[in-house]
């Protein structure tokens, strides 16, 4: 009897995840094809497991080329595509085969979603579209090296239904990235189709895609625009998506009012989809319009069913608009709703380190660490070993001294154990013992510690400097890779006399004050005249985001030139004095900061709404009126115009 689905697959080098691709299909699919191009591991040895269909082909540098020799060994009606990398559930698949035994002979192609884990631990989730499925036709066959696209040998491209099975992909998270080295791979296979001039719009689009990816924003800007104006037909499936990636290239480059302006569009053209709604509200809280922002989040939320689809991921329906509203709250001050946003985010997505982080960083503000553990415990939030590491991660970074006890206890691993038990001692100032402790580790251990969140190089320093021991730091030096991270070690032992990058500096300021430590503070901080006087500006803002406005306050007003104060500058300086009841000099440092030309929209709201207290109405109503010429669409600014 003829097959009706062969699966069919070119593998190279997949023995970590090979298996769990087969295990998923295995029984239900009725002819499985594996096509390797070159394993040097036990790939092959484990596609013989599921079937004998196993032919080697001499990479040619060209994914179509690879997927066509796969289908000419197919002899199912339908084929289904996977890479070794993505799984599906059993039961969806064989309710995509239900549907295929009812397909009209007219329909060529089925799409499926696929679902693209991100990050270390998979805590993100984007989604796209592609064809996946269909029909085993000698007319079928794919085009282009890489990012390959079904069509018929006439050069139509074939389109297809939206098929019921989702496709999950593991490929983009960041170890897979890292030891596949895809974006080495990827660019000059796409340099090489657009040289070819036949999609040039798609091959622009997906070079957008690796400039991204590579952090290069502006080059990817310009591949993602280019792409757009090559556009052959709006409603082709990349064209959306390329459209939420311009307005988040222009996110990174902080241009803000272009990205408004791409949104105002995009909604006239996607209205139903929820991604344009959401990254409306991201744009104002990064502006700082929390009011603004607050209403255009709460909106999206509280009218979900008005946006039924979304294009680069479903996390911008509920996870990600309680997440911004956890920010906004707790910048407000209003801590309840702040905790009911994060831990709506973390319901959502239990994996998410950011979520979790901050539910518990709240939780500790008001509550004891038994207290803590029962809350983890009681929402099974550390049900495995991976969900035990992440929470040990964020115990560590907030000092939870007991929950690092409780749940280093659960750890499979003798060394990462360890680790975390050092950290205790510090954090219980045991230095002397955490000291010993780290000298008899061997490096391999040390660099355990540091992979699984339990110390870092501020931990070690501390440790050093509190036990006048700072030969220990020369085993950093064994395991950190940056250079100017290196310097900045051999600076603080008095080894390197210019002072390094500022950055590592102030981390390390901030590790002293976390362990209230703060007479090592002022031993460190003397060196700030080693570094460029802008490091001053840096550390009053770390000062004030501790809380402490009045040391802070006077570290500001000891740059005496006020041309080198940033927007935060400011906006720090008018809370710390606010607090301090000294309203009408906030007024003036505010509309100093508005003079200098500095446009944050919190020093438009703490002058409008400074001068509302102290009577101030004529200027108030200038001011008002200024900021409405940046900030045209601020519903909040249109209240206080009335």
């Amino acid at each position: 009897m003829k097959p009706f689905v062969s699966l069919c697959m070119i593998v190279k080098d997949e023995e970590k995840v090979l298996q769990r691709c087969l295990d998923s299909v295995y029984g239900i699919v009725d002819e499985i094809i594996i096509v390797d191009t070159g394993s040097t591991d036990s790939t092959k040895q484990i596609a013989l497991k599921y079937t004998n269909k196993l032919y080697d082909f001499e990479w040619t540098n060209s994914f179509a080329e690879a997927r066509n020799f796969a289908q000419q060994q197919a002899t199912g009606e339908w084929i289904l595509v996977l890479d070794a990398d993505e799984y599906v559930e059993r039961a969806n698949l064989q309710a995509m085969i239900d549907v295929l035994k009812q397909t009209d002979e007219s329909v060529e192609a089925y799409d499926v979603v696929i679902y693209n884990f991100m990050g270390v631990y998979g805590e993100r989730i984007l989604q796209h579209r592609h064809t996946r499925i269909y029909r085993n036709c000698p007319h079928l066959r794919y085009d282009r090296a890489i990012h390959e696209q079904l069509q018929r040998v006439n050069g139509e491209y074939v389109q297809a239904k939206q098929g019921i099975l989702t496709v999950y992909h593991t490929g983009y998270m960041h170890q897979a990235v890292v030891e596949k080295k895809k974006h080495d791979r990827n660019a000059p296979l796409i340099e090489r189709e657009i040289q070819a001039g036949e999609s040039v719009a798609f091959d622009y689009f997906n070079l957008g895609n690796e400039y991204l990816s590579k952090g290069e924003i502006e080059k990817a800007l310009e591949s993602f625009v280019k792409a757009y104006q090559e556009k052959k037909d709006i409603r082709l499936s990349w064209v959306s998506y390329c459209l939420v990636q311009i307005i988040l290239c222009l996110k990174y480059l902080k241009r803000f009012e272009d990205a408004l302006r791409v949104i105002t569009d995009a909604e006239t053209l996607y209205s139903e989809t929820a991604d344009f709604p959401f990254l409306r509200g991201e744009i104002y809280y990064l502006q700082h319009r929390y009011d603004d922002a607050a209403k255009q989040l709460e909106y999206l939320l509280e009218n979900k069913s008005k946006y039924p689809y979304t294009i680069k991921t479903f996390e911008y329906v509920e996870y990600d608009p309680h997440m911004l509203l956890g920010h906004i709250y707790r910048h407000k001050g209003n801590l309840q709703k702040a905790m009911y946003h994060y831990s709506s985010a973390l319901s959502f997505n239990r994996k998410s380190y950011e979520a979790l982080y901050h539910v518990l960083q709240l939780l500790a503000r008001a509550h004891h660490q038994e207290e803590m553990i029962q809350f983890i415990e009681d929402k099974q939030l550390a049900n495995d070993e991976l969900a035990i590491s992440l929470i040990l991660r964020i115990a560590s970074v907030l000092h939870l001294e007991k929950v690092i006890q409780w749940y280093a206890l659960k750890l499979s691993d003798e060394t990462a154990r360890r680790g975390f038990q050092i950290k205790v001692n510090i954090l219980q100032k045991n230095y002397e013992r955490a000291l010993q402790q780290i000298l008899k580790s061997s490096v391999s251990n040390l660099q355990t510690y540091i992979r699984t969140g339990s110390l870092d190089s501020y931990d070690l320093l501390v440790t050093a400097f509190k036990t006048n021991q700072l030969d220990v730091v020369r085993l950093l030096l064994h395991l950190v890779s940056e250079q100017k991270e290196k310097e900045f070690l051999l600076f603080m032992m008095n080894e390197y006399k210019e002072a390094s990058e500022p950055m590592f500096y102030l981390l390390l300021l901030e590790r002293t004050i976390q362990l209230k430590e703060y007479e090592l503070f002022e031993q460190f901080f003397a060196l700030s005249d080693k570094f460029p006087a802008s490091v001053h500006i840096q550390i009053g803002h770390l000062l004030h985001r501790y809380e402490f406005m009045d040391v802070a306050l006077q570290l500001y007003r000891s740059v005496e030139n006020m041309s080198a104060w940033d927007a935060e500058s400011f906006v720090n300086v008018i809370e710390a004095l606010t607090v301090k009841n000294e309203t009408i000099e906030a007024v003036q440092y505010g509309l100093l900061a508005i003079s200098f030309g500095h446009r944050d929209f919190r020093l438009y709201k703490y002058v409008i709404e400074l001068m509302n207290i102290c009577g101030i109405s004529e200027e108030r109503k200038k001011v008002v009126q200024q900021a409405k010429r940046i900030y045209p669409d601020s519903e909040w600014l249109k209240e206080k115009e009335k």
